[in-house]
């Protein structure tokens, strides 16, 4: 989205969707084919695998890594340097420690 902001030191995967006020941060790598999508922050340093789905409203902190194929639910907020399993189902609202 025009709305959305990426930083230049940051980078997306081809197929990869940054939806309407997202932020995606400093050195965060965010993989193939995923969706980061409304209001989403995506901190410095993050790593987000392929084929994820980060969904409106939540918080990846910085460091944090979130595996290939996982889902991170709305208004979720990990802790900065959390590590999330491929795979993963975040449940929206959660906090990821």
């Amino acid at each position: 989205s025009p709305l959305a902001r990426v930083s230049q030191h940051a980078s997306v995967g081809a197929g990869t969707i940054v939806m309407h006020f997202a932020l995606v941060n400093a050195d965060a790598e965010v993989g193939e084919n995923c969706i980061i999508n409304n209001r989403a922050l995506v901190e410095h340093d993050v790593v987000v695998g392929d084929h994820c789905h980060v969904s409106t409203g939540s918080i990846l902190n910085g460091n944090a890594q979130l595996g290939s194929r996982s889902f991170y639910g709305s208004g979720a907020v990990s802790k900065e340097g959390a590590i999330i399993p491929e795979g993963s189902f975040v449940k929206a609202n959660s906090i990821v420690k």
